[in-house]
């Protein structure tokens, strides 16, 4: 009975295995090729989606989402990496709250509508088929408030205000032209009142 030699059954696996390492590193480099070509070939987006909005400046609504809104936006590659984006957001905040003489029922105040455009710069990092990075900038807001329900008390005025806002941004690419969007964004709002609405969504982006 012939024994086979140790070495001579090592080498075929080793072979294997380097086959198998050679063709998934040649799989993700073809992966990270065909997003950065579809980078430099599509480099406009435009978007649209929903998020959830919580107001931390306020009290009452620190740890409850309850309002929401939704945003459109647009955005360009500028370079691999860093993203230009001009958004348009449309959402209610809670309103101020209010103080009821002794011996009243509670009541609040109508919500606040805000209406703002902003522009963004994203630094991205960059992986076969997503992307994850941080997103900041600067705005205007409109705030106006909703008409007084019943027992509601008018506590907010109406103004157009500047805003910063900084968050994180993830891209999933679904296909060749198209992308699904998971953010969190922190805003401040330069308003009278404390306003810091942290709004948290998502959305579809088309690219061009």
């Amino acid at each position: 009975m012939t024994l086979m030699n140790p070495m001579k059954l090592r080498l075929p696996r080793a072979l294997a295995f380097g086959a198998l390492f050679a063709a998934v590193l040649a799989g993700l480099s073809l992966s990270a090729a065909a997003q950065t070509n579809r980078q430099a070939e599509f480099p406009f987006a435009a978007g649209a989606g929903g998020f959830a909005v919580t107001d931390t400046g306020r009290p009452a609504d620190v740890k409850a989402f309850s309002t929401g809104g939704f945003r459109v936006y647009a955005d360009v590659q500028l370079e691999p990496g860093v993203i230009l984006q001009a958004r348009y957001d449309n959402f209610l905040l809670p309103g101020s709250e209010v103080t009821v003489p002794a011996f009243q029922p509670a009541s609040g105040s109508p919500r606040v509508k805000v209406n703002g455009g902003s522009l963004s710069v994203g630094y991205m990092f960059r992986e076969a088929w997503w992307q994850a990075g941080l997103i900041a900038g600067v705005g205007v807001y409109g705030l106006k408030p909703r008409d007084p329900e019943a027992g509601q008390v008018p506590a907010d005025i109406s103004e157009t205000v500047i805003g910063w806002h900084a968050g994180l941004l993830t891209i999933f690419q679904l296909g060749r032209r198209w992308d699904f969007r998971i953010d969190a964004t922190g805003y401040l709002l330069r308003t009278d009142a404390s306003h810091k609405p942290v709004l948290v969504g998502a959305s579809l982006a088309y690219h061009f």
